[in-house]
Parts: structure tokens; sequence; C-alpha cells
């Protein structure tokens, strides 16, 4: 068994912002915030109860140095602050720990919270780290980060600076005071604030738990008895990331949660298909799917070192997703836009690449947001309709004061699990008409394969619209407004005005074209026919 080696002395540091930590992560995986990296990673010295390894040849501490509150001074005086986060990050951290660490029942960490928000804050303590031979590394800790007014507090694991796994994906933790990680003598890991109340725990509770590892190669989290068997692991927790050689059961899903937003993108994996979702207010509406062969049924995917494999119960492969790298996959991930990509780490460049993205742009499920078009050159155009964007429902006007108006050469990229078959034109628009939850309907007649099957797809929101070229398929994409005079439409009412041209995106080009035309006429045809008429008079 291995343990921190842990120096009886160490300075307790205020938390200060250190030199910003090298940005491994693809722009799609990071918060909109972290595009442009503001944030700084604090690595806090701490000492734990912890026995000391035999390879390690310091002196054992069993005293527990948290850092100091804002109203304390350090204890190392007239030193530069960011010469001593220097002076750690060089030559505390390799030393301080041994290769394949682990955390031992009985130990605690505490990291206070910074006095005042501060927008953007991230402060971790790093508990356990793989060593690995080669960059990336596995990491994990104990996390505090500001999220909307507050401090969440959290167990993350990280892959180089990719979060791969978080203990707060689902629901956030808010403690008072401070952050604190315990595995408490009775086997159970708990995360609790100051005044003892628990926001997370393993449920390990009586179990035999004796320590918690992180495994070198995977980065799965594991409690551990005494008989080194597996308690609990992180990997039956998947957050929006999935590692490699991680394994997912039939009725499995990876999730992400955009900041700030009713929806999420979720990444399931169902008996006959791989399908990606956005969920919205109830609502589930499939982008993306991969089906095996007909009669063949999905028991659990794998992420192996060049695809994601699909499997049977025979463990025989039905399917797969390969990368476009020869590269090593380390991971896949379920991005802030919905996009699905596997990702190699690129010595060369010094970061994580896609080597597989599932969609493009415009095949996205919201590339342009709510009431928002994507056109043919991949930029966005918006239907006029302030105000509507995230309007809940028509359920407070009649029928007769609401229409559906049609958006021609358009199409969503969003399907529902059971949309109405065989009906007319008409009748999808009665439909959507009817139901106040409707916000917009989508007319196929075949599937551009020479098909003549009739569909209605009727949607709670307006998204994943885009351009299409005219083909075997015909379709009309359908939106509800309030009509103009009922006193409940917008400002702008004339929808012909709302949507920058009905029919789709018009490019500036276009645009200038058109205005060119209005000019000529106005100052050569006019001016021409005022001549003429001048000269009969």
């Amino acid at each position: 068994m291995h343990y921190a080696c842990t120096p009886r002395l160490l300075p307790s540091l205020n938390p200060q912002p250190s030199i910003p930590p090298t940005k491994f992560a693809p722009k799609d995986l990071l918060p909109p915030s972290e595009s442009q990296p503001r944030t700084f990673q604090i690595l806090y010295p701490l000492t734990t109860p912890l026995q000391l390894h035999p390879l390690c040849n310091s002196t054992l501490s069993h005293e527990l140095i948290s850092p100091l509150s804002s109203s304390q001074t350090p204890i190392l005086v007239g030193v530069p602050m960011e010469a001593l986060l220097f002076l750690l990050l060089t030559f505390f951290l390799p030393n301080a720990f041994c290769k394949n660490l682990s955390f031992p029942v009985g130990g605690r960490v505490a990291i206070p919270l910074p006095s005042l928000y501060q927008p953007d804050f991230v402060g971790r303590a790093f508990l356990i780290s793989a060593n690995n031979d080669a960059p990336p590394q596995f990491r994990a800790g104990l996390s505090i980060e500001a999220v909307q007014g507050g401090y969440s507090c959290s167990i993350v694991v990280l892959l180089g600076d990719v979060k791969v796994w978080a203990s707060d994906h689902v629901a956030k933790f808010f403690p008072a005071g401070s952050c604190v990680l315990e595995l408490t003598p009775t086997g159970d890991l708990q995360l609790k604030d100051s005044s003892g109340r628990i926001g997370w725990r393993s449920g390990t509770l009586g179990l035999g738990v004796q320590s918690l590892h992180l495994k070198k190669n995977t980065g799965n989290l594991i409690l551990i008895d005494g008989r080194n068997q597996t308690k609990w692991q992180s990997f039956d927790y998947p957050s929006n990331t999935m590692l490699w050689g991680q394994r997912l059961n039939s009725s499995s899903q990876l999730t992400l949660f955009p900041i700030n937003s009713s929806s999420f993108y979720s990444f399931e994996i169902e008996q006959d298909k791989l399908a990606a979702y956005l969920n919205w207010r109830g609502n589930k509406y499939s982008y993306w799917e991969l089906k095996p062969r007909a009669g063949k049924r999905i028991a659990f995917i794998r992420l192996g070192s060049k695809a994601l494999k699909a499997f049977n119960n025979n463990s025989a492969k039905i399917a797969q997703i390969s990368a476009m790298k020869p590269e090593t996959v380390r991971f896949l991930a379920l991005g802030r836009k919905g996009n699905l990509g596997l990702y190699y780490y690129s010595a060369s460049q010094g970061r994580f690449e896609a080597s597989h993205r599932a969609l493009e742009f415009c095949d996205l499920p919201l590339p342009c947001g709510p009431y928002g078009i994507c056109s043919s050159t991949k930029s966005c155009s918006y239907l006029q309709v302030s105000g509507m964007e995230y309007r809940a429902s028509f359920c407070g006007l009649s029928n007769s004061e609401v229409e559906m108006v049609e958006l021609k050469r358009i199409v969503s990229v969003l399907r529902t699990s059971s949309p109405i078959a065989n009906v007319s034109k008409e009748e999808c628009l009665a439909s959507c008409l009817e139901d106040c939850s409707c916000a917009a309907a989508l007319y196929l007649n075949g599937h551009g394969d020479g098909s003549t099957e009739e569909l209605c797809y009727q949607y709670g929101l307006v998204g994943g619209a885009r351009e299409i070229e005219i083909g075997n398929l015909e379709s009309n994409f359908w939106v509800k407004v309030a009509k103009k005079g009922s006193g409940h439409e917008e400002k702008s009412s004339d929808l012909l005005t709302k949507v920058l041209i009905v029919g789709g995106a018009v490019d500036v080009v276009a645009l200038c074209v058109i205005l060119g035309g209005f000019l000529y006429y106005f100052f050569k045809v006019r001016k021409r026919s005022v001549d003429s008429g001048t000269d009969n008079n």
C-alpha cells in the first residue's frame, strides 16, 4: 500500500493566484467563461494523518495544516507570495507525493472559502497524483469553484487540466465556511462544510473501506477495502466524459448541463442505438444516432485506443466510432454545444485535440441558439421575435390569436421520438395550433430517398433550424407567433420582416445586391420617369 510523504514543516499560504495552468483542454470542452481563461488553480500545502511509505524519507506529520483564513498572514514573512508559490509548485509537490498515492481512512482535508465572491475563482488541493512517465497526468483532489454567486465544493479528477469527473456533476454543494473532504473511520467518503452539513457522500458506510485510490492508466477513482476489493468507483457515475478503458452498460448516459440554461444534453446508450439528445423542459429531442445492424442489441460500450466500440451480450463488437488520427484516444466527451468528440493528446501542441467529431456546426442542436437559423455558410441569422425566445408556451392565448408562419427551405435537425405519421400538412399545422405548448412544427414528405411517408414533428422550442438544398425531401418548417392586432404580438409584428428573409439566412453580399438594385431604381429609373413626364408636359 502506498501513502503520502508529508514533511513536518510546511508554509501555510493565503489563497492567492498562482501561475496560470497550461491549458490542455479544447475550447469546445470549456465553459464560455473559460474560453479565455481568467482563473488560476491554487495548490494548497496540506498535511494529513497518513502513514509514511517506506520509500519516502521525510518526517511524518500527524497534524492537519489547512490554508490560513484571509485575516491571517503567511508563516514565512518577507518572501514574495509569487516566489513562495513557485517554490511550492517546483520543489514541494514533486517530493510530497509518492507514486500511486492513496488517501487513507481517517484522512481529512479542508479548504476555507474566500471571504468575498470572486467570479471565475477556482481553488484546488490535489491529494492524489498518478505520476505517469509522460504528461498529461491524472490527479484527484478537493475543489472549490465560483458558481452563480456562491462557491461549490466537489471532488474532482483531472487529466492535465481537463476535468474528467466531478462529484457535483448533477447537483452542486454550496458549503458554509469551508469545504471539507473526509474519509470517515467507518469508510464513508464525505464532502461537508465547517458546520458538519454533508453535501455528498459515497454511501460506503460499513463496507470496510480502507483508502481512496486513483488508477494510474484509466483515472478511475476507487474506494477499496483491506482485501483490495473495489467498493465504489467513479466510473459508475459518469459525467460528460468517458475515459479510455471505461465501460458503460445499456441504459447509462453522459450528461452536460450548460450554465444558466433550462436545457441539457445527454449521450445515451440504448439497446437499439447510441443517441444524443437535447433535453428541454421535460421533452427529449434527438439530433444524432448510431444504430447497429438490424437485429443487433447493444449490451455495453467501451472506449478503446482507436475507437468507441459497442458490444452485444456475447461481447461481440456490433458497431463502432473510429478515430481519424493514429494517436491513442484518451477520452470521449460531450461538449458544451452538444457535440460528441474523441480526443487525443498532441505532444507537439501540448494540448488535447479532436480525432473525431460527430457533428458539423449546423448539425448541432442549437448552433445559433433558440430562434436562430444556421446557413449553408455556417453563419447564423435570427428570427426577429424580440422577447419570445424563451417563452414557456402560448397557453395564455386562444387559437384565434396565434398563427403558423412558414419558413421555406428550412428544416430542424431535432427529432421527437414519436412523430405524427400519415397526416397532411394542414393536419400537422392544425395540431400544433391546438396544442398551446407547441412552438414550431416540421412537416416532412419523404426522406430524400424517394419514399412518400408523411411525418409531422412538433417542438416546444424553436431550435436546430438550418437551411437545406432543394432535393427529393419536401420539408416545411413552421413557427407559431401571435397574430398582428391580437394585443400579444411583439413590437415588430410583421413576420415577413421578423425573418431576415422567409426561406433562410441572407448573406451580406445578397443584401448589398438588393440594396444596390433599390438605389439604382430610385435614382435612375425614377429620375427617367420624372424627366419623361416633364418632356411630355
